[in-house]
C-alpha cells in the first residue's frame, strides 16, 4: 500500500543539491519505530527501536518501495508510526496514524513492506541501508513482489498489476470456450497454419460462407476499439453534432456565442476563424450563437455560411367574402325629444318699400248712385236771377243785361229721389299702389312647441351588396418551424 509519507525541513535541505535545482544522493540508514500516533512530517515520538535492516528501491519516478526487517527474538511491540533516519541522523521523513500498522510478536519476524510516494523529488537518489534484502512490488521491469489475483479478476482480465495462476487461467478458458476447452476435435484445427487448411480439415460439410457477428459477441471488441477511439477522431472540427444529452459530449462545444481562446482550439479557429464573431479582435472568437428556436438552413454557397437569413413563407394569399343578404333596409330610430320650441329670426334688410299692382280687367265702366236725400227743393243762390222770357223760356241773366227783373224763387219739388251716375270707360288699365317704406327693420318668427313627439326616418334599401374584409397581418418577425428543441453543439 502507497503511504501519505512527508519530508521533514530538515530532511528537505539535505536532499538539495548545492545550487539548489536538483536532488542530491542520499543515504537511509535506519527506521525508527513508534507504537504512538502522530502527524506525518513530524518528529517520532516515543521510539521503540531503530532497525538498520532495510532495503528499498524506486519502483516509478515518484514512488520507492521499501522493506524493513526485525528477527529480534521475544521482542513484542504494535507499530503506528516510523521514521526514515540518514547516515548523519538526519531524520528524512516520517509518516503515523491512529490505527496499527503492524505488529510484533515474540516469536515472529517483523516484516513491513510499504510503497512511500514523494512529490517533485527524484526517488532514483534514494538508497536504502546496505543488506541485499529487497522486496519492491513487481513490475513489467522489475523483479519484486507480486499479488496473485483470484478466478474472479482472471475473468475480468483488467487487472494490470496481480499474477494470474494457473487455477486461475483454468477458469478463465472454461468461462470463454466451454468446459475443458478446447476439446480433443478442435485442438488440432488450432494449431493449422490458415484458413484454407482450416477449411480443409473440417470437410465440406462447413463450406465457407459470408456472415456477420454483432459486436457485443466479439468479446473485448468493443472495449478495444472505444480505447482506441477518441472524439477528435470521431468528429471534425468545425462539424455541428445535434445531441438530446444535457451536457456537451467530448470534444464539442455548446453553440451559444460563447467567445474562446484562438491558441486552446486551433483547429477550430482555422476552419470556422471569426465568421460567427471575432472574439476580443486578437486572442478569441466566437463559436455559432443559435438563437432559440431557429434552425440550420442548407446552402450550396460558400459565402452563406455563418450568415443569417429571417426565412419567408410561400407567397399566398387569403380568401375571404361576407354573405349576401339581398336588396334589405335598416331600422333607424330617433329619440324623443320633450316638448320644445325652435328659435328663429330673419335678417335684416334695412328701410325699404315693396312694389304692388293691380291686375288689368279689360274695358269696362263703373255704375253707382247718389245718396238718397228725400224730398227737397233748390233755393237760387244769391244774387243769381230767374229770368222768363217771353217765350216762357227760362234763363240765367247776368247784372246789367235789360229788362232784369230779380225775384226769389225755388224749384220744384222732385220728392224723395235718386241721381244715376254713369262714368266712361277708360279702356283697359291698371292702377299702380304705392307703400311707404317702415324703415330698417326685422319681423320675429314664432315656432309653435308640438310637444313630446318623435320624428320618423327610413334608410333606403342599398341592393343586394357584399362588404370589402380586410385581414390584419399576424404573427413574429422570423419564421420559426416547429419541433423538438436539442442542444447543437460544434467540434473542436
Amino acid at each position: 500500500m502507497a503511504l501519505g509519507f512527508t519530508l521533514t525541513p530538515e530532511g528537505l535541505a539535505a536532499m538539495r543539491n548545492p545550487d539548489g535545482d536538483g536532488t542530491r544522493a542520499v543515504r537511509v540508514a535506519t527506521v525508527g519505530l513508534t507504537a504512538t500516533a502522530f502527524a506525518p512530517g513530524q518528529p517520532v515520538p516515543n521510539e521503540i527501536k531503530r532497525v538498520s535492516t532495510l532495503a528499498g528501491g524506486a519502483t516509478a519516478a515518484d514512488t520507492i518501495h521499501v522493506t524493513v526487517t526485525d528477527a529480534t527474538p521475544g521482542a513484542m511491540y504494535s507499530v503506528r508510526g516510523y521514521g526514515f533516519y540518514l547516515d548523519d541522523g538526519t531524520l528524512l521523513g516520517s509518516y503515523g496514524q491512529a490505527d496499527v500498522i503492524v505488529e510484533k510478536s515474540a516469536a515472529s519476524t517483523m516484516q513491513l513492506a510499504v510503497d512511500i510516494q514523494f512529490k517533485a523529488l527524484d526517488t532514483t537518489q534514494i538508497t536504502f541501508g546496505d543488506t541485499t534484502f529487497h522486496n519492491p512490488a513487481a513490475t513489467t521491469d522489475l523483479l519484486g513482489v507480486v499479488e496473485l489475483a483470484t478466478s474472479a479478476e482472471a475473468k475480468d482480465g483488467r487487472d494490470t498489476q496481480r499474477a494470474i495462476t494457473a487455477r486461475g487461467l483454468r477458469d478463465t478458458l472454461d468461462d470463454r470456450l466451454g468446459a475443458s476447452a478446447p476439446s480433443p476435435f478442435v485442438k488440432p484445427l488450432l494449431a493449422l497454419a490458415n484458413a484454407a487448411q482450416f477449411r480443409d480439415a473440417i470437410g465440406p460439410e462447413f463450406k465457407a460462407a459470408p456472415h456477420q457477428h454483432p459486436m457485443a459477441d466479439i468479446i473485448g471488441l468493443i472495449t478495444a476499439l472505444s480505447a482506441k477511439l477518441d472524439a477528435r477522431s470521431r468528429y471534425v472540427p468545425g462539424q455541428i453534432i445535434v445531441s438530446a444529452a444535457l451536457s456537451a459530449p467530448a470534444g464539442t462545444l455548446l453553440c451559444n456565442g460563447a467567445a474562446i481562446s484562438r491558441g486552446d482550439y486551433a483547429d477550430l479557429f482555422a476552419a470556422i476563424g471569426t465568421r460567427f464573431g471575432a472574439g476580443d479582435g486578437k486572442t478569441t472568437f466566437n463559436v455559432p450563437a443559435f438563437g432559440e428556436g431557429a434552425v440550420i438552413k442548407a446552402t450550396v454557397d460558400p459565402q452563406k455560411v455563418g450568415t443569417y437569413s429571417a426565412g419567408s413563407v410561400l407567397s399566398h394569399t387569403h380568401g375571404a367574402t361576407a354573405a349576401a343578404v339581398g336588396d334589405h333596409s335598416h331600422t333607424v330610430s330617433i329619440v324623443a325629444a320633450g316638448g320644445h320650441a325652435h328659435g328663429a329670426s330673419s335678417s335684416g334688410v334695412g328701410d325699404h318699400a315693396h312694389g304692388a299692382w293691380t291686375d288689368g280687367q279689360g274695358w269696362h265702366g263703373h255704375t253707382g248712385a247718389t245718396n238718397v236725400a228725400g224730398g227737397h227743393t233748390h233755393t237760387a243762390a244769391n244774387g243769381a236771377s230767374i229770368i222768363t222770357n217771353a217765350w216762357g223760356d227760362v234763363g240765367y241773366q247776368g247784372a246789367g243785361s235789360p229788362r232784369l227783373q230779380s225775384a226769389g224763387a225755388n224749384t220744384a219739388a222732385a220728392g224723395d229721389h235718386q241721381h244715376g251716375l254713369s262714368i266712361d270707360g277708360n279702356g283697359t288699365h291698371g292702377h299702380n299702389i304705392g307703400m311707404n317704406g317702415a324703415g330698417g327693420h326685422a319681423h320675429e318668427i314664432y315656432i309653435a312647441a308640438v310637444g313630446d313627439h318623435n320624428h320618423s326616418a327610413s334608410a333606403g334599401g342599398a341592393g343586394g351588396h357584399v362588404h370589402t374584409i380586410t385581414v390584419s397581418a399576424a404573427g413574429d418577425g422570423a419564421n420559426l418551424a416547429a419541433g423538438w428543441h436539442l442542444f447543437h453543439f460544434i467540434a473542436y
